[in-house]
């Protein structure tokens, strides 16, 4: 599953940009990933699903420089490694500020 994942997010990053990211990815996924690579309070409306596979791609070692092309599996699968991290530390923040925890 990890690896149909990972190779879906390759093909629809680089050939569906404009899809909205939560098709693929849980609502805690996306908001997560914004938070740490933005250090603000995540959009209202889910940001457009080639943003969101380059921003997981540059947290797996993806530069995004001119020539570099789309992200492969391997950036891809390292940072979704560490998305899923920080989708788990969201929900606990979040469950410990509303009193669940």
């Amino acid at each position: 599953i990890i690896a149909w994942r990972i190779l879906h997010l390759v093909t629809w990053g680089r050939d569906c940009p404009k899809l909205p990211c939560d098709v693929v990815f849980d609502p805690e996924e996306w908001q997560a990933a914004w938070i740490v690579a933005h250090r603000t309070k995540p959009l209202e409306t889910p940001p457009p699903l080639g943003q969101r596979v380059r921003l997981i791609a540059g947290f797996g070692g993806f530069l995004g420089r001119k020539h570099d092309g789309h992200p492969g599996p391997k950036t891809i699968g390292e940072g979704l490694q560490k998305v899923r991290a920080f989708a788990i530390a969201f929900e606990a923040t979040r469950a410990v500020y509303a009193g669940d925890g």
